[in-house]
């Protein structure tokens, strides 16, 4: 039992952390562009206002009307997103790709 614990795990290799790192930059890079919208609908939605496409509403806030800003926000950023979102999911097809090649690579070419 106490060589099992003791055993060295392989290092990792350099192409596998450029792959694990790749896959974090596209999740967080895809992802990043929804805090906006998050925020917005957050606010809306605390502040007991309704944030849909058909246009600003009024909000008022603290005696402010932050429903044209909410909109901006919320709506504007979405379509940023959707792009982002959409390239990331063709990041990700490539980095899967690119996984899969490599390891069917290495199983027929083992030196």
């Amino acid at each position: 039992m106490q060589g099992e614990n003791d055993r060295m795990t392989k290092p990792e290799s350099a192409r596998r952390r450029r792959f694990r790192r790749a896959a974090i930059a596209i999740l967080v890079l895809s992802v990043l562009p929804m805090i906006p919208v998050i925020f917005a609908a957050s606010v809306a939605h605390f502040a007991g206002c309704r944030l849909d496409e058909s246009g600003a509403q009024t909000c008022l806030i603290g005696g402010f009307d932050a429903g044209p800003l909410l909109y901006t926000v919320g709506m504007g950023f979405f379509l940023i997103a959707l792009l982002a979102m959409i390239a990331g999911a063709i990041a990700a097809a490539i980095w899967i790709a690119a996984v899969v090649f490599y390891v069917v690579r290495g199983m027929f070419f083992r030196r």
